[in-house]
């Protein structure tokens, strides 16, 4: 008897072993779709993405990173990837707004925090908890990062904008909360898919518009066909494109896999703002050589600006609890961050 309870438990833990292993080395495929165009910057930085961490779950989880159209609309991919039909996405949050008016503050705001300001929100702070808050009643099981730009430029226009009134009667391609300022302002706001901005300034069927960083901006070839660049992207100092995995996806994963996703999208994050940051250094070099005008906004200008977003931010949480939560935090990690620098960061120097 003792024998056959030996062979019996021996056997139990044989296949237990057999189904551990056999888990161990079950491999997921996803599909991942942006909503940029191949050979963007972030375009590749998603890729990256999706070559680390084929790469990090020796082959366990791979992912098929797409580009816009490639499955659905760029503007698309949050209900597809909501909807099960791409298992995630990388775009900009502040094109949900529709969705959530709280979106754009996970991405990038006017006059908001910087890229260390979000860094520190987003992986010190509560910000990636609060994202996931905002996303759990879409089907995301996970919210993240895995794409970043470092400042737009302000603004591609047929004329120089140096001051508040310039912007009345302006029709000005943008998103988000900047468009709510700018209509404040006395512009008039159209949203445009990024593919569309050649064309419009050409035919002069806008004014003016934003669009991306230095880097795309030149890929989309907006200096070809608009004069003026405006700078610094005050409207948008950084924008953190964001990684969302549809709930049945990412809970069918097992905790190392999901690890390692987490891992590789911090990464990529880090590795492309410095990437980024050198191609939109080439970029400005090449506006030069072609005799665009690069406009630097007066600091005047850009202190009005802070004063009508952050008004516009205490006007939103005073209305939506949500959008106040968010904003506290934010505002918490600029105090404590700028009180760090207002003892550790040198002044700038001509």
């Amino acid at each position: 008897m003792k024998r056959k309870s030996f062979i019996a438990v021996l056997a139990v833990v044989m296949a237990i072993s057999l189904v551990s292993a056999a888990s161990a080395q079950e491999k997921f495929h996803w599909r991942l779709q942006s909503s940029w165009a191949t050979g963007l910057e972030i375009q590749r930085q998603v890729e990256r993405f999706a070559e680390l961490v084929t790469k990090m779950s020796g082959g366990r989880l791979t992912i098929t990173a797409l580009p816009a159209g490639a499955v659905v609309g760029g503007l698309e991919v949050f209900d597809a990837v909501s909807q099960g039909v791409i298992d995630a996405m990388n775009s900009l949050s502040a094109y949900w707004i529709g969705k959530e008016p709280v979106a754009p503050m996970f991405s990038a705001i006017p006059l908001g925090m910087d890229v260390m300001q979000y860094y520190a929100w987003y992986y010190y702070g509560d910000g990636l908890d609060l994202m996931q808050e905002m996303y759990a009643k879409h089907n995301i099981g996970y919210a993240a990062f895995c794409a970043i730009n470092p400042a737009e430029d302000f603004l591609w226009a047929h004329k120089p904008i140096t001051k508040l009134s310039d912007f009345k009667g302006l029709k000005i391609r943008t998103v988000g909360y900047w468009g709510e300022i700018a209509t404040k302002l006395g512009a008039r706001v159209v949203t445009l898919p990024g593919g569309e901005l050649y064309g419009a300034l050409e035919k002069r069927i806008i004014d003016a518009a934003e669009f991306c960083n230095p880097e795309s901006d030149f890929k989309s070839g907006l200096h070809e066909v608009a004069k003026y660049v405006h700078v610094p992207g005050v409207h948008q100092p950084v924008s953190f494109l964001e990684l969302l995995i549809n709930k049945q996806s990412w809970e069918a994963l097992p905790e190392d896999l999901q690890e390692i996703v987490k891992s590789a999208a911090k990464a990529t994050v880090l590795e492309g703002y410095v990437t980024c940051l050198m191609a939109d250094g080439q970029a400005l070099r090449e506006f030069e050589k072609n005799k665009n005008v690069i406009v630097k906004l007066p600091p005047e200008l850009i202190a009005e600006l802070k004063a009508l977003a952050w008004e516009l931010y205490d006007e939103k949480a005073a209305k939506d609890p949500f959008f106040k939560k968010v904003w506290d935090s934010q505002r918490k990690i600029i105090a404590d961050y700028d009180h760090w620098a207002s003892y550790m960061v040198p002044p700038q120097l001509d």
